[in-house]
């Protein structure tokens, strides 16, 4: 036997033997087998594709397969940090790639890979450095009606430049469908999507835009249908049974589709009878009800429904039936023994026990926030001992646990409540504060730890101080906060996005914070080409907005008043979800009404209020008061009887009801925002030349504009020598005289117009985004930005139409009737600007009644509108009358209300 040394790794050897004496060596034995080794380590690794939750790996065969054939591949990873590597594949894969799937997003991992023949496995080779999977965040929506709105969070690579738009596409969830532009003008993380169709299913996707490029869209998981998305509540159970009542539970649906469950709806039956009556007019809003008035010795089923804002569940199954027929004595549900606030350290258990009396057995339930709590086994516990003892265990208590709590118990006899409450590290306390300022609409904005102090020093009360960037929040309002501690702000500070009373909420911790310099430029351009736009340095102020409501105002009930001749009537109607553009209008009968001696009117913070004085019989009738914001409108009504003309005992006794038709307010759709059709480019200049800026608006109505150097107002008789303004027809131009050769030509000119009319925030921001979007983009598909609407005019009326369209080049808006291009004619006027088109037809006939479109078109695409036009004929009355009173039909729905999609992705900006 002999030891060969020396041999190199990875390499084939083969022996032999030869024998040697005095009279010399014999012949070679017959060589050995080859000797196999194992393979050497594979190739260099590459990483062809990142997503959230998955890594695509592909390599390099070995040099050297150590002389038999490789029989497959391993690979393996770990996260940055930790020092055990697990497989990714149970079995060997031929393949040289693979995707490991079932990662945590946004983390980093470290990867390697085997090769393996018959002799074993190779050495392993590694990734040069840890890959990091992508960000998005998990998705929620809920459907209304016929529309959807969908939110995200910022980016959190913004790719070294601030975003300047979101830009949203739909598409149906049919084979062969193409994505549609929904808008490409998003300022802030919000967009409402509408005009969807009822039970019909779509995919919308987001991009966010920078002045560099596009991000990767991030499309929601699952097809979003347009009914709402909740389930029905479980099966109905009845116990605590006596002889005329009995205690009915159920359990809450699964998922409430995104927004909370208003009201549950109970019914009730004779098992022999087909008919369900319903068991209370009153709102049930537990999962536990007490149905009383029962009759001894019938047999009844219940079953229960759920509403939301996306409207009513299906019914649950029906309930096992029961028949009353015990006499116990009842006693209301007590506790014995009161619950006791806890502290708790992190990760630790946190147990609530209570003792519960009466009879029949109470039902007893717990919940968190007001929502029922529904146990998993693992985080949350709830149990039942004898003696009527219930107990609650919440698990590795953090600080998302520390709220407040609630155990409720029902019989016949009444329900009654307990509120314990979880403390971990001191957040419940800051948030009863935050909860009274919230219920306030204010927002504190300065959260952090030098502003929660003890109220003395033994004290484990804390409270809030410090509140010099406190807001009263308003829908709509701009403000400016301060950088005082900057890593203690929100993600929507430091973005000058939408704030609200969540953004008192955020967690702060950050990791790496980066600064953003505040910019308010509508549209920029500077003289000479290179260098970054001058930013105003030392400025620590976030410029943010209040977040608007989530649907539209709501008009309160007004009462009816009686009153006789001579006397005076005082209508108040109390508005829900009001804000700054909120307006208030009063009819009688079809008359708009305004202030006078007659009519007292006054509106203020919410509340509507109206006087009519000096009553006569011709002021008997119908009142309406119309609510109108830019979320959508709301009208209530009330009658005022007058004494002797009609009797509110007659009117309710021999009333009707009809359905109210919207009348279409066509002088409000035409009226429109200013908007930039032609933004302002860079301008190059020798010293002593003249340049020229020049914009163009829309001019309906009238638009007031201002030029801005610098950030510095150009005020028109300042230097009329130096600056010179001219305007034509939509055409605003700014000449500067006789450039020097100085910092003047490094400096930047903005431009920002201002309807005379009344333009919203959230228009202003709209009108910045869509400017700024196209400043960015040489070539865009022709895109139409506003629809024109189907109205409804009467006959010898005057019709109008507008659209305004997106594109570049500048896209062609022609109008079609049957198939038929529109031209002007003396009842036809066809107006077009660069972006913008009007229709108008004048003495408008029965004939003209029927759907017209209009098509936008230039060499990067074409996109289509279809609307009509409905004529009422002219009816002349022979005597008004006085239309009965009309019952409002209840919306299940605000029109405006939102459906929220949460969605953070990733951004990768080429």
């Amino acid at each position: 036997m002999y030891t060969v040394t020396g041999l190199v790794p990875d390499a084939e050897y083969q022996f032999r033997i030869i024998a040697q004496n005095d009279i010399g060596e014999s012949e070679a034995s017959p060589s050995s087998e080859p000797v196999v080794y194992k393979p050497s380590q594979p190739g260099e690794i590459e990483i062809t594709s990142i997503f959230k939750d998955s890594i695509t790996l592909e390599w390099e065969r070995p040099e050297s397969d150590g002389g038999k054939e490789i029989l497959g591949y391993w690979v393996e990873y770990r996260q940055s940090g930790e020092s055990t590597w697990k497989k990714c594949n149970k079995e060997r894969i031929k393949d040289r790639q693979f995707t490991v799937g079932g990662l945590l997003e946004a983390t980093e991992y470290e990867f390697r890979v085997f090769a393996e023949n018959q002799t074993g496995l190779s050495r392993p080779r590694r990734t040069a450095m840890a890959v990091k999977t992508k960000l998005t965040c998990k998705q929620k929506y809920i459907v209304i009606l016929n529309s959807v709105v969908i939110s995200w969070k910022p980016p959190e690579d913004d790719g070294g430049a601030m975003i300047t738009n979101y830009i949203i596409e739909k598409r149906d969830a049919k084979e062969g469908a193409e994505w549609q532009l929904v808008s490409s003008s998003i300022s802030g993380t919000t967009c409402r999507i509408v005009n969807l169709t009822e039970n019909a299913g779509y995919y919308f996707r987001v991009f966010a835009q920078n002045t560099y490029g596009i991000s990767e869209a991030l499309e929601v998981s699952s097809v979003v249908v347009m009914k709402p998305p909740f389930g029905q509540p479980g099966q109905p159970v009845a116990s605590a049974i006596t002889k005329d009542s009995c205690v009915v539970s159920w359990k809450p649906p699964a998922s409430d589709g995104g927004a909370k469950i208003r009201t549950y709806y109970l019914e009730k039956r004779e098992k022999k009878q087909n008919k369900w009556i319903s068991v209370t007019t009153d709102e049930i809003r537990e999962t536990v009800y007490s149905v009383k008035d029962l009759i001894e010795g019938l047999e009844y089923e219940f079953r229960v429904k759920c509403e939301n804002l996306g409207g009513e569940s299906e019914w649950s199954e029906v309930s096992q039936p029961v028949i009353p027929k015990s006499d116990v004595p009842i006693q209301a549900p007590h506790f014995k023994e009161e619950l006791r606030n806890l502290n708790v350290k992190f990760q630790a258990n946190a147990t609530f026990v209570c003792k519960v009396t009466g009879h029949p057995k109470p039902i007893v339930k717990w919940y968190r926030q007001g929502k029922e709590i529904m146990p998993d086994g693992e985080k949350i516990k709830i149990q039942e001992f004898k003696g009527g003892y219930h107990q609650l265990v919440i698990t590795n208590v953090t600080d998302d646990d520390a709220t407040v709590y609630q155990v409720r118990a029902t019989n016949q006899g009444g329900s009654v409540v307990l509120i314990p409450k979880t403390n971990s590290f001191k957040s419940l306390n800051v948030c009863d504060a935050l909860e009274f300022l919230h219920r306030h609409s204010i927002g504190h904005f300065d959260i952090k730890p030098d502003n929660i102090i003890y109220f003395t020093r033994r004290s484990s009360v804390v409270k809030i101080v410090e509140f010099g960037q406190a807001r009263q929040l308003k829908p709509g309002d701009s403000f400016r906060l301060q950088f005082t501690s900057p890593e203690y702000y929100a993600p929507e500070v430091h973005h000058h996005d939408l704030v609200s009373t969540a953004t008192d909420m955020h967690r702060r911790y950050y990791q790496t914070l980066v600064k953003k310099e505040w910019n308010t430029v509508v549209s920029v351009a500077r003289i000479s080409c290179g260098g970054a736009i001058r930013t105003q340095k030392g400025i620590t102020v976030a410029k943010v907005k209040v977040a608007p409501i989530d649907i539209g105002p709501i008009a309160g009930q007004i009462k009816h008043t009686v009153t006789e001749e001579g006397g005076h009537a005082k209508y108040v109607c109390r508005i829900e979800n009001y804000d700054q553009s909120t307006q208030v209008t009063w009819y009688f009968g079809m008359r708009q009404l305004e202030s006078s001696e007659k009519y007292e009117i006054k509106y203020e913070e919410g509340v509507a209020t109206m006087y009519v004085k000096d009553v006569s019989k011709s002021d008997d009738g119908t009142y309406r008061c119309k609510v109108v914001n830019d979320y959508g409108e709301d009208s209530s009504y009330a009658e005022l009887f007058v004494k002797g003309v009609r009797e509110i005992s007659e009117h309710y006794r021999c009333r009707t009801v009809r359905k109210v038709k919207r009348r279409v307010d066509t002088m409000r759709l035409l009226e429109r925002p200013p908007e930039f059709t032609l933004p302002l480019y860079n301008r190059t200049a020798y010293v002593g030349e003249n340049v020229r800026f020049g914009v163009t608006i829309t001019v309906h109505p009238e638009p007031r504009l201002t030029w801005f150097k610098s950030g510095q107002k150009i005020k028109p008789g300042d230097d009329d020598k130096k600056y010179t303004f001219e305007s034509d027809k939509g055409l605003y131009q700014l000449v500067k005289s006789e450039m020097s050769a100085t910092r003047e030509s490094l400096l930047s000119y903005e431009h920002y117009a201002a309807s005379e009319e009344k333009i919203t925030a959230a228009e202003e921001k709209s009108l910045e985004e869509r400017t700024v979007h196209k400043a960015f983009k040489s070539t865009l598909p022709a895109t139409i930005l506003t629809k024109p609407r189907s109205i409804t005019v009467s006959e010898g009326e005057t019709a109008r139409f507008s659209c305004d369209a997106d594109g570049e080049p500048a896209p062609v808006i022609t109008w079609f009737r049957a198939g038929q291009p529109i031209v002007s004619s003396r009842r036809f006027q066809v107006t077009r600007t660069q972006y913008k088109s009007t229709f108008e037809i004048s003495s408008v006939q029965m004939s003209d009644e029927g759907s017209y479109t209009v098509v936008v078109e230039n060499s990067e695409g074409r996109q289509e509108a279809h609307f009509t036009l409905t004529i009422q004929r002219t009816k002349i009355p022979a005597k008004t009358i006085t239309s009965p009173p009309t019952i409002k039909s209840p919306d299940i729905f605000p029109s405006s209300s939102y459906i929220l999609v949460t969605v953070l992705f990733p951004t990768r900006f080429m």
